[in-house]
């Protein structure tokens, strides 16, 4: 990744300006609520993205944004991907939040991964082996990927405006949002909402419960029978899509 210039606040928001009122609207909501002090808004402002929050995790949200200072806001970085291959997108030990945002497509031939102190703007389409968001991702266009994965503690969303397209998708603490079509084989939703506005198929199997024990492959489960995050994307580095299940 290459770093092209350190953005403000505002020069952020002007750039986001240019692109459709809806996709404006989420991140710049989510931004504000989540990682600037902004004590002007209210939760009015901001209806769609309380929906998908515990009242505990709103009420932490806001103590930590009043707590916020000027040397706590996140860096804002205009970045260039160089790598046809993976991109790895992570911060340095007491670094914070930061904001990455593409203006362009990102096309690899293997994973796009985002830390969970990562926000990452995508103006463009995103192309990849698998996709996993622990952080947020927003997205003006479409994403295509064999897996999508997002886990979050239910802190963080990924935001695509156009369609997802994927072998599997799962959550495990992620809302996941197309606002187009959501076309996929497989889906795994354990604590939050995997979404597309305008429809959602999936060809095979839906795992939306707790019998986690009698789907999936034992290799990702814990020794209680319980999905395991870790062995799930240690398995996926080497498996099909479709060995995630029995």
């Amino acid at each position: 990744m290459k770093e092209l210039q350190q953005l403000t606040k505002d020069q952020l928001y002007n750039r986001l300006k240019n692109q459709s009122e809806d996709f404006y609207s989420v991140t710049t909501s989510a931004l504000d609520f989540s990682l600037f002090e902004d004590q002007s808004l209210d939760e009015e402002d901001f209806s769609e993205f309380l929906e998908i929050l515990d009242q505990e995790t709103i009420e932490k949200i806001k103590e930590s944004s009043l707590q916020a200072n000027e040397d706590e806001l996140p860096i804002i970085i205009l970045s260039e991907n160089e790598s046809s291959t993976s991109l790895n997108l992570v911060t340095k030990d007491g670094e914070g939040y930061k904001v990455i945002v593409f203006d362009q497509d990102i096309t690899l031939s293997g994973d796009l991964f985002v830390e969970d102190y990562i926000v990452l703007i995508v103006i463009g389409n995103i192309q990849a082996k698998n996709v996993i968001v622990n952080g947020s991702l927003y997205c003006t266009g479409n994403l295509s990927c064999n897996i999508l994965f997002g886990a979050s503690g239910n802190d963080n969303e990924t935001y695509i405006s156009g369609n997802i397209n994927s072998s599997l998708i799962a959550e495990n603490g992620q809302y996941t949002v197309a606002k187009g079509t959501i076309h996929s084989e497989y889906l795994i939703s354990f604590h939050n909402v995997i979404e597309g506005k305008s429809g959602k198929y999936i060809e095979k199997t839906i795992l939306d419960s707790t019998d986690e024990a009698e789907v999936l492959t034992p290799e990702i489960l814990d020794e209680n029978g319980y999905f395991e995050e870790e062995s799930f994307l240690n398995f996926i580095k080497n498996n099909p899509p479709d060995a995630v299940f029995k």
